[in-house]
């Protein structure tokens, strides 16, 4: 399992190296939130997960939204 291109997760346990790479990882996250000042349109930062099963070649993209407070807010006053 990778999160933004780093290895956190292989055979069975956790491979976090320390503070320094959980820092790194948390800023990674937190490049990729939607804050307040954030200027329409939305942008599009994302944070990259990755798991690989080892098994086979088949690949699969998977989108998320993030449906917080704050976004739902921003996004009430659209209508389609």
């Amino acid at each position: 399992l990778t999160l933004g291109g780093r290895c956190i997760f292989t055979e069975g346990k956790f491979v976090l190296e320390g503070d320094e790479v959980e820092k790194e990882l948390s800023d990674h996250m937190k490049e990729a939130e939607y804050g307040d000042s954030t200027n329409y349109p939305p942008h599009q930062k994302c944070v990259e997960i990755e798991v690989d099963f080892n098994s086979g070649t088949s690949s699969a993209t998977v989108l998320g939204s993030d449906l917080s407070k704050e976004y739902v807010a921003i996004n009430a006053d659209y209508r389609s």
